[in-house]
């Protein structure tokens, strides 16, 4: 079987700094794998290379077996970024109705309401973003990553603007897309995040890995 997610000696120089220095990871399908450091550690170059957003300066990452670039690829991951905006005259349901345009879903309304009430969004889908907290917007963000139903997702810091409840939230959120054999690849600072909800972690420091397991094994 086709892993979900696979690095292979990936590099990267940005200048005279090596953000990351031949990591080599495997995620399986239905996996839900956590990528844990401190800020700079190398994690958010790492899944910016993994979706294709960044080229390597040395090694290679693939979807499925296809190059990140490739329309196959992208047509099996769904990514919410670190940092976002999105237009703050839309709705909820109008942003979603958006992400599906641009990703050719044809889920319609159906999918737009199953996806805003997974992330506790269903009561305002009629609420313009300027008027959501942080936290709203930061779960609109996890929806739109869901647009199609992707194989894959990847989540950049996705709890960053939430509180506890809302962390909670999305924990409960995690496991029910475990339950549907969807693979998750999320990136992470907090330690008890990735504990409570991945079955396998890797620890990146300085651009490398430098332990990887089950949270119980670590």
């Amino acid at each position: 079987m086709t892993d979900a997610f696979t690095a292979e000696q990936v590099e990267k120089q940005y200048g005279s700094v090596q953000a990351l220095a031949g990591v080599s990871i495997r995620v399986p399908q239905g996996e839900l794998f956590g990528l844990l450091g401190p800020n700079g550690a190398g994690k958010s170059t790492l899944v910016k290379i993994g979706c294709g957003l960044v080229r390597p300066t040395g090694g290679r990452t693939s979807i499925f077996g296809h190059p990140p670039q490739s329309i196959a690829a992208r047509r099996l991951f769904g990514y919410l970024a670190e940092l976002f905006r999105f237009p703050g005259w839309l709705s909820a349901e109008e942003v979603i109705e958006l992400h599906q345009r641009l990703a050719g879903s044809e889920g319609g309304r159906a999918e737009r309401m199953e996806l805003l009430e997974l992330v506790a969004l269903g009561h305002v889908a009629g609420r313009r973003v300027e008027r959501m907290s942080k936290g709203m917007q930061q779960r609109l963000g996890i929806a739109q990553a869901l647009v199609g139903s992707p194989r894959l997702l990847i989540l950049d810091e996705p709890t960053s603007a939430l509180d506890p409840a809302g962390r909670h939230a999305v924990r409960g959120m995690l496991e029910e897309l475990r339950a549907r054999n969807t693979t998750v690849v999320l990136n992470s600072h907090l330690l008890s995040e990735v504990e409570l909800v991945c079955d396998r972690v890797a620890i990146l420091l300085n651009g490398a890995i430098v332990a990887e397991g089950s949270p119980d094994d670590l």
